[in-house]
């Protein structure tokens, strides 16, 4: 069987669109901020926690008092607030940049991470709070990333050496 021209142009303008096709569909899976999503070294580069508030009542809630109280003990201290459906009345958040509200619901107007909650946070480590609870004692979340706090040890299968 013969390849004719017309038919090699067509097979070329058919693969340049689908390696177009995948090209996009693997730009859109990846995060925003992939720099910014690795493990951060030292005090000075900032929080280290993301605080993320997940399971609440849309009408009868504490997530505004939530999120104060995590801002008094530092004010840069990232917030996610995911909910499935835009909440009703709307939550009264502080309008500052490290407090979003993530809505985990796709839609056609939002990119396709949208809906994804790790695409908002760019922290080593998340503290999923549940509604009501409150930040108390300043440095409460610092110290519990303490490396004594931390499991640092290897874990060893059944039929490992000790060495």
């Amino acid at each position: 069987m013969r390849l004719t021209r017309c038919q090699a142009v067509l097979a070329a303008a058919i693969t340049l669109n689908l390696l177009v096709l995948f090209y996009v569909s693997w730009l859109q899976h990846q995060p925003r901020n992939s720099r910014a999503r690795g493990p951060r070294r030292g005090a000075a580069a900032g929080p280290r926690v993301t605080v993320l508030v997940r399971e609440f009542e849309a009408f009868d809630n504490a997530v505004p008092e939530l999120v104060d109280s995590f801002l008094q003990q530092d004010a840069a201290q990232p917030v996610v607030v995911a909910a499935d459906t835009l909440p009703y009345p709307p939550l009264a958040l502080p309008r500052v940049p490290n407090v979003r509200l993530a809505l985990l619901q796709p839609a056609l107007d939002r990119p396709a991470a949208a809906p994804r909650p790790e695409t908002y946070v760019a922290t080593e480590f998340v503290a999923l709070v549940p509604d009501g609870a409150r930040a108390e004692v300043p440095g409460q979340l610092r110290r519990r990333l303490a490396p004594r706090d931390l499991c640092s040890h290897r874990i060893r299968g059944p039929g490992a050496r000790r060495g």
